[in-house]
């Protein structure tokens, strides 16, 4: 289903997006980067320009090698090559200081030599192993003793060894210290520009790196991650000029990290949303992959310069795919998300056109269009939008007292609901309780004190009632009565106050019989923290040994003793000095009953009972009793 359009909001956006792209193509970019620092110095014409094949990266080869008229700017592709290019350039007057050169080659490394004489040699000439300092951009200063009035002589030797093509365009010469000053943006971009993005995105893409394991939006600080790894990785091409691999390998390195800056920018945009579309991040990148694997194909298995042309279009479509893409989602987003974050959408769409400006001047190379303009733009798009996430997220600094207030009132609140909660659910357990009291005794009475009774009104029909065994029925009906009551009592009770309301009520009826009654317990009873249920399980438990004892012991002491174990486990036993006739069938219901409320409790329960030694039951309990019915 497709939201509806919010086009209030996307209007927003798009007068936000015209404003800061007016800012910074207008105000920040072209002042740092394009604008005219001022007016040129005059540079030395270039004339009579003469190429020649070398097989040797040598001046004394170069000296006597036969040479081919050419015009600058020249071109030679398709294999490796060692060139001598030489020019020739004319001054009126030498100045104090020299003159300087920025040469303008687009060659792996090259040599230069003024007059015969070398002025720039570095990193190494060989075919197959090279470096490529050539791809580095650079004022060298031509001192003044090398020069002479009028014509003086230039010669370069060049090697290319990867890339297929050798473009020498012409160099600007002019006096030193006005060449240094008109040049210096340029220089700056070409080199100190891309060790202060490799260490600024490198710091933040650090950050993002400890922010995939300590944010909950992972996904997204992964993205910004990756992203900053690319343009660093993007820095450190124009910086690392003698890395381990062959051009071959440098190519595939150039086109792997160009187009892995759009394609994380664009995962990176849509996890930015927060509602990230299912398929987008992994079919950008499977078509990343894709790319890159079908490049590096080209580059090792098909002749030059098809090898070179063919990815150098898949790249450039490759970049104006991707710029598409980014501003899509972005529209996409505000035209169907509610969404405040304006400045960070208009920066990001600046990434956009930056994205969409590289692919241009690659597609239309004779229109001049400034190339780089992601790998410059980065630092500043990144920092700003870390500014704005800070601007706007401030004042949840700023009220962290009112924050700490707000969520101890919710505590408090949340409390105060959990203890009503509580409350209800022990009123409930207390009910179950009784219900299920209810019916055990139902069933007592039914089982028991309605035969009991039943026996005599059938002995009093027959005429065969006697009185006194009546009598001693009938008591016997009411005792157990009483019990069953003073046990619906202890309900909800601790097991400490169970035991004090057992013996209060228990110790009367019991001397009543005519039975001794001792009762053993330490002051301090280190006892399991039982639920009303569990409570109301030991005190039937105790009961029915109690009313075993007095009706079948035969004897004339009931002992209950109490003992604390230790670790919260106590052990109850109730022992009578009878015949042993509590173990006989004549207890009826009693034993099962008291086994099966064990059980329940999850309590150890034992019984003896031998002819002449009485009667003893104990009853083992501890704290794990706690989960068989929590409250």
């Amino acid at each position: 289903m497709i939201s509806r359009v919010n086009w209030g909001q996307l209007g927003q956006l798009f007068a936000v997006v015209l404003l800061v792209q007016a800012i910074y193509w207008l105000a920040i970019d072209r002042p740092l980067f394009r604008a005219d620092p001022g007016e040129a110095p005059p540079f030395a014409p270039i004339t009579a320009v003469e190429t020649a094949r070398l097989t040797a990266p040598s001046f004394a080869e170069a000296a006597d090698a036969r040479y081919q008229p050419a015009e600058l700017p020249w071109t030679h592709c398709c294999d490796t090559a060692l060139f001598a290019v030489r020019m020739t350039f004319t001054v009126d007057n030498v100045p104090a200081n020299g003159l300087g050169i920025i040469s303008y080659l687009e060659a792996d490394n090259y040599l230069l030599a003024l007059n015969g004489a070398p002025i720039v040699a570095r990193g190494r000439m060989e075919p197959g192993n090279g470096s490529f300092h050539g791809q580095i951009r650079t004022l060298t200063r031509m001192p003044s003793g090398l020069l002479k009035p009028g014509a003086n002589t230039l010669t370069y030797i060049t090697l290319r060894d990867g890339f297929p093509y050798t473009d020498v365009l012409a160099p600007k010469i002019a006096d030193y210290a006005a060449l240094e000053q008109y040049s210096a943006r340029g220089l700056f971009l070409a080199s100190g520009y891309n060790l202060l993005t490799g260490g600024l995105l490198g710091l933040l893409g650090l950050i993002a790196t400890i922010m995939v394991f300590r944010s909950d939006d992972w996904r997204f600080a992964a993205w910004l991650s990756l992203l900053c790894a690319a343009f660093v990785a993007n820095a450190g091409y124009f910086l690392w000029l003698d890395p381990p691999v062959d051009g071959w390998g440098r190519m595939v390195a150039f086109f792997a990290i160009s187009q892995l800056i759009p394609a994380a920018m664009l995962c990176f945009i849509d996890s930015w949303t927060g509602r990230p579309i299912r398929w987008l991040q992994p079919v950008t990148m499977a078509v990343y992959l894709g790319a890159l694997g079908l490049i590096a194909w080209y580059i090792y298995r098909v002749p030059m310069p098809e090898g070179y042309d063919v990815p150098t279009m898949i790249w450039i479509w490759h970049l104006g795919a991707s710029a598409v893409a980014v501003a899509a989602r972005l529209i996409w987003h505000f035209a169907t998300s509610a969404e405040d974050r304006l400045l960070e959408s208009a920066l990001l769409t600046v990434m956009a056109a930056a994205l969409a400006m590289d692919a241009a001047s690659a597609w239309f190379p004779e229109q001049h269009v400034q190339a780089g303009n992601v790998r410059y733009s980065s630092v500043f798009l990144l920092l700003a939008m870390t500014a704005a996430f800070l601007a706007r997220n401030f004042r949840l600094f700023q009220s962290q007292g009112a924050l700490n207030a707000m969520l101890q009132a919710k505590v408090a609140q949340r409390e105060a609901e959990l203890a009503e909660a509580a409350v209800r659910e022990q009123a409930l357990v207390r009910a179950q309780a009784h219900d299920e009291e209810r019916r055990r005794i139902m069933r007592d009475l039914h089982d028991g004190l309605g035969s009991q009774l039943m026996t005599m009104m059938l002995s009093a029909r027959l005429g065969e009632a006697d009185p006194p065994r009546v009598a001693e029925g009938l008591q016997s009906v009411i005792d157990e009565m009483r019990m069953m009551v003073d046990s619906m009592d202890s309900v909800g009770e601790s097991l400490e106050a169970a035991l004090a309301t057992f013996r209060a009520r228990i110790q009367p009826r019991v001397e009543a019989a005519g039975f001794t009654f001792r009762w053993s317990q330490p002051d301090a009873l280190e006892a399991p923290d039982l639920g009303p249920r569990d409570v109301l399980q030991v005190f039937r438990i105790m009961q029915e040994a109690v009313t075993n004892a007095l009706k079948h012991s035969g004897g004339s002491t009931i002992t209950v003793d109490v003992a604390s174990l230790g670790g919260g486990t106590v052990a109850v036993t109730i022992a009578d000095d009878g015949q042993g006739g509590a173990g006989d069938g004549r207890a009826g219901r009693g034993l099962a009953n008291m086994r099966a409320r064990a059980r329940a409790v999850g309590a150890d329960y034992a019984f003896h009972a031998s002819p002449g030694e009485g009667t003893r039951v104990t009853l083992t309990l501890r704290e794990p009793a706690l989960s068989a019915h929590p409250i």
